[in-house]
Protein backbone atom coordinates (compact mmCIF):
# COMPACT_ATOMS: atom_id res chain seq x y z
CA UNK A 1 0.00 0.00 0.00
CA UNK A 2 1.41 3.21 -1.01
CA UNK A 3 2.30 5.97 1.37
CA UNK A 4 -0.16 8.75 -0.56
CA UNK A 5 -3.35 6.12 0.10
CA UNK A 6 -2.68 6.10 3.30
CA UNK A 7 -2.03 10.07 3.69
CA UNK A 8 -6.24 9.99 1.66
CA UNK A 9 -7.53 7.23 3.94
CA UNK A 10 -6.24 7.75 7.13
CA UNK A 11 -8.36 10.27 9.86
CA UNK A 12 -6.81 10.35 13.23
CA UNK A 13 -3.68 9.39 14.56
CA UNK A 14 -3.59 9.62 18.84
CA UNK A 15 -1.07 8.11 21.19
CA UNK A 16 -2.65 6.53 24.03
CA UNK A 17 -2.01 6.62 27.57
CA UNK A 18 0.34 9.00 29.43
CA UNK A 19 3.82 9.40 29.03
CA UNK A 20 5.66 7.15 31.22
CA UNK A 21 8.95 8.58 33.82
CA UNK A 22 11.89 6.87 31.94
CA UNK A 23 13.50 6.63 35.28
CA UNK A 24 10.63 3.98 36.30
CA UNK A 25 8.95 2.66 32.79
CA UNK A 26 10.20 -0.36 30.85
CA UNK A 27 10.79 1.55 27.48
CA UNK A 28 7.37 0.45 26.68
CA UNK A 29 5.94 2.62 23.84
CA UNK A 30 2.52 3.96 24.06
CA UNK A 31 0.09 2.49 21.88
CA UNK A 32 -1.05 4.18 19.12
CA UNK A 33 -4.78 4.40 17.85
CA UNK A 34 -4.73 5.30 13.93
CA UNK A 35 -8.59 6.13 12.52
CA UNK A 36 -9.40 4.95 9.50
CA UNK A 37 -11.97 6.84 6.93
CA UNK A 38 -12.61 3.41 4.81
CA UNK A 39 -12.76 0.34 7.41
CA UNK A 40 -12.24 -2.05 4.27
CA UNK A 41 -8.75 -0.45 4.74
CA UNK A 42 -7.92 -0.92 7.95
CA UNK A 43 -9.31 -4.08 7.86
CA UNK A 44 -6.29 -4.51 5.14
CA UNK A 45 -3.89 -3.23 6.30
CA UNK A 46 -3.98 -4.54 9.99
CA UNK A 47 -4.85 -7.77 8.40
CA UNK A 48 -1.14 -8.18 6.37
CA UNK A 49 0.31 -6.47 8.69
CA UNK A 50 1.37 -10.03 10.50
CA UNK A 51 3.57 -10.82 7.47
CA UNK A 52 5.38 -7.87 6.80
CA UNK A 53 9.09 -7.53 7.04
CA UNK A 54 9.42 -4.24 8.88
CA UNK A 55 6.70 -5.18 11.33
CA UNK A 56 8.15 -8.20 12.19
CA UNK A 57 11.93 -6.37 12.61
CA UNK A 58 10.53 -3.79 15.04
CA UNK A 59 7.96 -5.85 16.24
CA UNK A 60 4.76 -3.71 15.69
CA UNK A 61 1.81 -5.28 15.51
CA UNK A 62 -2.05 -4.05 14.52
CA UNK A 63 -4.87 -4.69 16.54
CA UNK A 64 -8.68 -4.47 16.19
CA UNK A 65 -10.10 -2.00 18.62
CA UNK A 66 -13.94 -3.12 19.73
CA UNK A 67 -16.54 -1.23 21.05
CA UNK A 68 -17.45 -1.59 25.00
CA UNK A 69 -20.32 -4.32 24.10
CA UNK A 70 -18.11 -5.72 21.95
CA UNK A 71 -15.27 -6.43 24.38
CA UNK A 72 -18.03 -7.51 26.95
CA UNK A 73 -19.64 -9.83 24.63
CA UNK A 74 -16.66 -11.71 24.25
CA UNK A 75 -15.44 -11.64 27.09
CA UNK A 76 -18.17 -13.67 28.34
CA UNK A 77 -18.76 -16.08 24.88
CA UNK A 78 -14.34 -16.35 25.28
CA UNK A 79 -14.70 -19.03 27.97
CA UNK A 80 -17.07 -21.52 25.75
CA UNK A 81 -14.77 -21.37 23.56
CA UNK A 82 -12.07 -22.44 25.46
CA UNK A 83 -14.12 -25.09 26.25
CA UNK A 84 -14.69 -26.38 23.15
CA UNK A 85 -11.60 -25.75 21.53
CA UNK A 86 -10.24 -28.31 24.74
CA UNK A 87 -13.02 -30.79 24.25
CA UNK A 88 -12.26 -34.00 22.47
CA UNK A 89 -16.02 -33.55 20.14
CA UNK A 90 -14.31 -30.57 17.76
CA UNK A 91 -11.83 -32.02 15.33
CA UNK A 92 -9.60 -29.08 13.47
CA UNK A 93 -11.71 -27.00 10.63
CA UNK A 94 -14.86 -28.49 12.93
CA UNK A 95 -17.08 -25.38 14.55
CA UNK A 96 -19.43 -26.07 17.64
CA UNK A 97 -23.23 -24.27 17.61
CA UNK A 98 -25.62 -24.81 20.35
CA UNK A 99 -24.39 -28.15 21.25
CA UNK A 100 -24.21 -29.70 17.38
CA UNK A 101 -20.66 -29.95 15.33
CA UNK A 102 -20.96 -28.58 12.04
CA UNK A 103 -18.18 -29.72 9.80
CA UNK A 104 -17.05 -27.60 6.42
CA UNK A 105 -17.56 -31.13 4.47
Amino acid sequence: MSVDHLRVTVDTVHRLGRKANPATSNNQPRAVMIQFGMPTVGDEVWKKSKDVKVCKDLHISFKEDFSKEDRLARAKLWPLVQEARSSAYLKEGSALIDNQRLDPE
